[in-house]
Protein backbone atom coordinates (compact mmCIF):
# COMPACT_ATOMS: atom_id res chain seq x y z
CA UNK A 1 0.00 0.00 0.00
CA UNK A 2 1.10 3.56 -0.65
CA UNK A 3 3.29 2.58 -3.56
CA UNK A 4 1.88 4.60 -6.48
CA UNK A 5 -0.98 7.03 -5.83
CA UNK A 6 0.07 8.34 -2.41
CA UNK A 7 3.69 8.53 -3.59
CA UNK A 8 2.52 10.70 -6.49
CA UNK A 9 0.73 13.08 -4.13
CA UNK A 10 3.82 13.40 -1.94
CA UNK A 11 5.99 14.01 -5.01
CA UNK A 12 3.62 16.75 -6.19
CA UNK A 13 3.82 18.38 -2.77
CA UNK A 14 7.63 18.25 -2.81
CA UNK A 15 7.69 19.72 -6.30
CA UNK A 16 5.37 22.55 -5.32
CA UNK A 17 7.11 23.27 -2.03
CA UNK A 18 10.73 23.09 -3.17
CA UNK A 19 10.52 23.74 -6.92
CA UNK A 20 12.16 20.46 -7.91
CA UNK A 21 11.50 18.07 -10.80
CA UNK A 22 9.44 14.90 -10.60
CA UNK A 23 12.55 12.72 -10.67
CA UNK A 24 14.20 14.73 -7.90
CA UNK A 25 11.05 14.50 -5.78
CA UNK A 26 10.84 10.74 -6.31
CA UNK A 27 14.52 10.34 -5.40
CA UNK A 28 13.93 12.28 -2.18
CA UNK A 29 10.87 10.21 -1.36
CA UNK A 30 12.67 6.93 -2.00
CA UNK A 31 15.28 7.82 0.61
CA UNK A 32 12.68 7.23 3.31
CA UNK A 33 10.33 4.82 1.46
CA UNK A 34 12.32 2.84 -1.11
CA UNK A 35 9.37 0.82 -2.44
CA UNK A 36 7.52 3.91 -3.77
CA UNK A 37 6.94 3.53 -7.49
CA UNK A 38 4.35 5.79 -9.19
CA UNK A 39 2.95 4.24 -12.36
CA UNK A 40 3.83 5.66 -15.79
CA UNK A 41 0.61 7.67 -16.06
CA UNK A 42 1.21 9.36 -12.71
CA UNK A 43 4.82 10.15 -13.64
CA UNK A 44 3.67 11.79 -16.89
CA UNK A 45 1.22 13.89 -14.89
CA UNK A 46 3.98 14.92 -12.49
CA UNK A 47 6.17 15.92 -15.44
CA UNK A 48 3.28 17.97 -16.82
CA UNK A 49 2.86 19.59 -13.40
CA UNK A 50 6.55 20.52 -13.46
CA UNK A 51 6.18 22.01 -16.97
CA UNK A 52 3.35 24.16 -15.58
CA UNK A 53 5.77 25.41 -12.89
CA UNK A 54 3.80 23.62 -10.15
CA UNK A 55 1.08 26.25 -10.36
CA UNK A 56 -1.69 26.57 -7.78
CA UNK A 57 -4.36 27.00 -10.45
CA UNK A 58 -3.90 23.89 -12.55
CA UNK A 59 -7.38 24.08 -14.11
CA UNK A 60 -6.60 27.34 -15.93
CA UNK A 61 -3.33 26.19 -17.46
CA UNK A 62 -3.51 25.72 -21.26
CA UNK A 63 -1.10 22.77 -20.98
CA UNK A 64 -3.43 21.04 -18.52
CA UNK A 65 -6.48 21.76 -20.66
CA UNK A 66 -4.69 20.31 -23.70
CA UNK A 67 -3.73 17.22 -21.67
CA UNK A 68 -7.37 16.73 -20.55
CA UNK A 69 -8.60 17.06 -24.11
CA UNK A 70 -6.05 14.57 -25.45
CA UNK A 71 -6.96 12.16 -22.68
CA UNK A 72 -10.64 12.41 -23.56
CA UNK A 73 -9.87 11.77 -27.24
CA UNK A 74 -7.85 8.68 -26.29
CA UNK A 75 -10.70 7.38 -24.12
CA UNK A 76 -13.22 8.01 -26.91
CA UNK A 77 -11.09 6.05 -29.36
CA UNK A 78 -10.67 3.21 -26.88
CA UNK A 79 -14.42 2.73 -26.53
CA UNK A 80 -15.14 3.39 -30.22
CA UNK A 81 -17.23 6.52 -29.75
CA UNK A 82 -16.81 10.10 -30.86
CA UNK A 83 -16.22 12.70 -28.14
CA UNK A 84 -19.15 14.86 -27.12
CA UNK A 85 -19.68 17.74 -29.56
CA UNK A 86 -19.35 20.53 -26.99
CA UNK A 87 -15.96 19.19 -25.92
CA UNK A 88 -14.39 19.21 -29.38
CA UNK A 89 -11.79 21.95 -29.76
CA UNK A 90 -9.89 23.07 -32.80
CA UNK A 91 -6.33 24.38 -32.73
CA UNK A 92 -7.28 27.72 -34.28
CA UNK A 93 -9.91 28.29 -31.57
CA UNK A 94 -7.33 27.72 -28.87
CA UNK A 95 -4.77 29.98 -30.59
CA UNK A 96 -7.26 32.83 -30.98
CA UNK A 97 -8.23 32.60 -27.31
CA UNK A 98 -4.66 32.84 -26.10
CA UNK A 99 -3.03 35.20 -28.57
CA UNK A 100 -5.76 37.59 -29.65
CA UNK A 101 -8.13 37.77 -26.70
CA UNK A 102 -11.73 38.65 -27.48
CA UNK A 103 -12.68 40.05 -30.86
CA UNK A 104 -14.00 43.62 -31.13
CA UNK A 105 -16.46 42.62 -33.84
CA UNK A 106 -18.83 39.80 -34.58
CA UNK A 107 -19.18 38.10 -37.94
CA UNK A 108 -22.65 37.07 -39.06
CA UNK A 109 -23.91 35.39 -42.17
CA UNK A 110 -26.30 37.20 -44.49
CA UNK A 111 -29.31 35.36 -43.08
CA UNK A 112 -28.49 36.39 -39.50
CA UNK A 113 -27.99 40.10 -40.24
Amino acid sequence: MGKSRSATVVCAYLMHRYGITAEQALTQLRESRPFCDPNDGFMKQLELYHEMSATDDVEESPKYQRWLYQREIEMSRACGQAPEAERIRFEDEHASETSHGTADFELKCRKCR
